[in-house]
């Protein structure tokens, strides 16, 4: 589902068929004409000048317990490193993330799950959040006793699933 590595983003892009680009959100819609899949190209925490890490996936998404399913629980280091990149940048996925992975973390692979959430990166991403709700910037206000209280479950989860066999 997800590609991070450079060289292997390259080498498929290559083979692969532009079809429109959003400079202003830094995307890139391809077509691969062998396996006729979508993918998109983009850098999910660009800000300004820093466009953080590059991301390539399948297009479109699939809904977020799907998304939770096939990059979980499946052995594949670079899907849980790659949504958690993705969606450390969207934190109004935060509540509903955490409550799909509440109902369903004794299915995913522990460390698949330990990976996620390392890139969630939520308690980097709190004060960047926080700020931006102050100042009006975000859609949704996510207040900082809301962003502490997710950071909490999250290491709950971590802790819940460390002690679940398999």
């Amino acid at each position: 589902m997800y590609i991070i590595d450079h060289k292997k983003q390259v080498a498929l892009i290559s083979e692969m068929k532009q079809l429109r680009q959003n400079a202003k959100r830094y995307e890139v819609y391809y077509h691969h004409p062998y396996t006729n899949q979508m993918w998109k190209g983009f850098f999910p925490k660009a800000e300004g000048d820093d466009l953080g890490p590059k991301l390539l996936r399948h297009e479109p998404m699939p809904n977020l317990e799907d998304c939770l399913h096939i990059c979980l629980q499946e052995n594949a280091p670079e899907n849980a490193i790659g949504l958690g990149i993705e969606w450390s940048a969207k934190p109004e996925l935060w509540p509903s993330i955490i409550q799909a992975l509440e109902k369903e973390y004794a299915h995913y692979n522990r460390t698949q799950l330990k990976l996620f959430l390392k890139h969630l990166d939520m308690d980097e991403t709190k004060e960047k959040v926080i700020s931006e709700s102050e100042h009006g910037a975000s859609e949704e206000y996510i207040s900082e006793e809301k962003v502490n209280n997710l950071i909490w479950r999250t290491k709950k989860i971590r802790m819940k699933r460390f002690f679940v066999l398999g």
